[in-house]
């Protein structure tokens, strides 16, 4: 029987319709978008919608254009969902994108391939994800709002936004009194950390609605400049999972079980175990090297998971380092 799948990636189709579109964004972008276009057009019976920015180039002969104008966006975006029997959406957490789209998939009747708006409102925020795992017991970096109430903790700080992606808006600050100053000035729905010392690495997952496939652990490198830090490049698979590694992925699924298909999860490796920095409900930058290092098919994967809750096992994957770019010309 005949699919029709909507693949979905927020800053090549159209999302910033109307606003400035960053190269670099676009890339990055472009790089998802591809990769689950790919897997899914390998599944049989597919049949694949999608949406294009009409400043970018189409990805498929019959792929949607959305004008470059405010409302087109939402008019595209509904008629594609209209059009389809899944939707696998891939979008920034900031500002409630990612939550929405997801609750507008559920809302349209289609079978949404990715995590529910519930799982999606907790993982995108850092507070709340920090609070929902350590009631069950994962280990979370610690998370401060109230400029005056930092705590006396020497050593580096980190200001970032509560719903940021990443590297997206940190600084790194060189003590607790720069730090309560960097709070202060950032305003609301901003948080502060202690700098944690040990590696900073992230885990690919598939997960199926209270458990999880562990695919990879890759190491994340960072490049500072000055009070800035950004994600240069991420060697996929480069980490031998572990045991504790493959607990980790079991109950951080366990904790959000609306998590579905690929989830990515940064934390930091310390000399007492990993420590969670944050959920990435949607399919991550370094996923799109999946395919290459474990030879599986996400978009199928994640059909089986939402289907019957079947799980992919992989072999080791062949580790892939993928370099990002920081350009910000815009397109």
């Amino acid at each position: 029987m005949n699919q029709r799948i909507f693949v979905f990636e927020f800053i090549t189709g159209g999302g910033l319709a109307g606003q400035p579109l960053p190269g670099s964004l676009a890339r990055e972008g472009r790089l998802m978008r591809d990769a689950l276009l790919r897997d899914a057009a390998d599944i049989a019976g597919a049949e694949l919608v999608t949406l294009h920015d009409a400043r970018l180039e189409a990805p498929l002969p019959d792929s949607i254009a959305v004008a470059n104008e405010a409302g087109a966006f939402d008019t595209a975006f509904d008629a594609a969902l209209a059009a389809a029997d899944a939707a696998l959406i891939v979008a920034p957490e900031t500002g409630d994108l990612l939550v929405t789209l997801a609750a507008r998939v559920e809302a349209s009747g289609s079978r949404l391939l990715g995590c529910d708006a519930a799982s999606c409102r907790v993982a995108t925020s850092k507070s709340r994800t920090a609070r929902v795992l350590a009631e069950a017991g994962v280990a979370v970096l610690l998370h401060y709002s109230d400029a005056d109430a930092l705590p006396d903790i020497l050593g580096a700080w980190v200001v970032k936004p509560d719903d940021g992606a990443g590297c997206d808006g940190l600084q790194c600050l060189v003590n607790r009194a720069a730090a309560a100053r960097a709070l202060r000035a950032a305003g609301p729905h901003h948080i502060a950390q202690p700098w944690l010392d040990g590696e900073a690495r992230s885990m690919n997952l598939l997960c199926a609605r209270g458990r999880a496939a562990l695919l990879s652990v890759n190491r994340q490198v960072l490049e500072h400049r000055g009070e800035r830090v950004r994600l240069s490049a991420l060697a996929v698979g480069a980490v031998d999972a572990t045991p504790q590694h493959a607990a980790l992925a079991q109950r951080i699924a366990a904790a959000v079980p609306g998590l579905l298909g690929p989830v990515g999860v940064d934390f930091i490796e310390t000399e007492d175990g990993p420590v969670v920095v944050e959920i990435n409900p949607r399919m991550s930058t370094s996923a799109c090297a999946l395919r290459a290092a474990t030879g599986l098919n996400l978009v199928a994967a994640t059909l089986s998971a939402a289907r019957d809750g079947t799980l992919p096992s992989t072999d080791a994957p062949r580790p892939h380092t993928l370099t990002l770019e920081a350009h910000e010309e815009t397109v």
